[in-house]
């Protein structure tokens, strides 16, 4: 599934040029924040692999540092299962899905969840930190959030 598809996409229509512009400057923020808070999970987190910032239509913004990774394909793949966790959170009365966080052999992600329709997602080698990690990154939401 592509990873411009992380929820279902809507659909509007401007009749205005001023609310485009007013779109893209609110882009632009979210991106300067997401910038900001990559510099400050670098400080708390090592062996980070990659971050992203992924909204309704796909991967608004991200930093790479391990080039054998396919953010498309993790975005994707990443987005059917957050989409099913929140599903069975909501579904299940436990209310609306934070966090997500998915240990394999030789990583660990975790999405954060920035309001109103956005994950931030960090991929690192060191499993060793996930506590720290989900404070950076719990911290990093926030900051974006804002």
């Amino acid at each position: 599934m592509p990873s411009a598809c992380l929820f279902r996409e809507r659909t509007l229509q401007r009749s205005h040029s001023s609310a485009n512009a007013g779109d893209q400057r609110t882009q632009n923020s979210i991106q300067a924040k997401f910038r900001q808070a990559v510099v400050k999970l670098r400080r708390g987190v090592t062996k980070i692999q990659a971050v992203m910032l992924v909204g309704p239509h796909g991967v608004v913004d991200h930093v790479l540092d391990d080039p054998a990774l396919n953010l498309e394909t993790i975005a994707g793949e990443y987005a059917t299962l957050l989409r099913v966790a929140r599903s069975a959170s909501e579904d299940s009365g436990a209310g609306n899905l934070v966090e997500n966080v998915l240990v394999s052999e030789r990583s660990v992600m975790i999405a954060r969840t920035v309001p109103p329709d956005h994950y931030l997602i960090l991929l690192f080698r060191s499993q060793e930190q996930i506590g720290r990690a989900r404070y950076e990154l719990k911290k990093a939401a926030s900051e974006i959030g804002k």
